[in-house]
């Protein structure tokens, strides 16, 4: 019963900790400025660069990969309260949620890229180099970031059955898709007033969302549209 208790205060604890909204609030204090209200309107780093500076995302990364996302599963493993891999699994997921689906701002947070990468460095670190050299050499390639981790979310479930992880561990992989797809589909948003299906068709808004977390073709017109559109 004792362990019971201390899963979920863990995992409960680990949604809240994923769900600081650390980039809202260094826009506030660097620049003065509601980050939600410009580009994009996500809180995440990608927006913060461009709108606060990309000397600040640097302690932003740090902050998302090694508190929200490593250190409740650290927390949660054999090296402190020892509660299981399921319990290590379902805290490295709840901060993630807690990233994308913050309560301190109504449930509207980033895309947790940085956090996921936390959580699964410390379920099993191979899986998080082949991760993000998925994203990462996408990038250099292309400069496009979001069709990348979008492959790299993909492909992770595929990764955790080649280096042979434990159910769990596929699991969570499984989960991240699903948070991944359902984030692109519904937190993108067009200029207030006009029903985006109207502008580009539903079917292309669609594909546009999932594939390249936007609800345009157009990256710049997308990032530098006017603030709060």
């Amino acid at each position: 019963m004792v362990n019971a208790y201390l899963s979920g205060a863990v995992i409960a604890g680990a949604y809240l900790l994923g769900g600081i909204p650390s980039s809202y609030y260094l826009g506030r204090w660097k620049r003065g400025i509601d980050i939600r209200r410009y580009g994009t309107g996500n809180i995440g780093i990608s927006n913060v660069a461009t709108f606060v500076g990309k000397k600040a995302v640097v302690p932003l990364v740090f902050f998302d990969i090694f508190i929200k996302g490593m250190l409740p599963v650290v927390i949660a493993s054999g090296k402190v309260l020892d509660l299981g891999l399921e319990i290590e699994v379902a805290a490295g997921f709840a901060a993630i949620v807690g990233h994308n689906w913050p309560v301190w701002l109504r449930f509207s947070g980033g895309r947790g890229m940085a956090t996921v990468l936390g959580v699964v460095a410390a379920l099993n670190w191979p899986l998080v180099v082949l991760y993000g050299s998925v994203a990462g050499i996408g990038w250099l390639l292309t400069r496009s970031s979001a069709v990348w981790w979008g492959i790299a979310a993909l492909m992770m479930p595929v990764w955790t059955v080649v280096l042979r992880q434990p159910l769990e561990v596929t699991f969570f992989a499984l989960g991240f898709l699903a948070v991944v797809a359902v984030k692109r589909l519904t937190s993108n948003r067009t200029t207030p007033g006009a029903a985006p299906e109207q502008r580009v068709g539903l079917g292309r808004l669609l594909w546009n969302r999932l594939v390249l977390d936007r609800d345009i073709a157009s990256r710049e017109d997308w990032v530098y549209r006017r603030p709060g559109a």
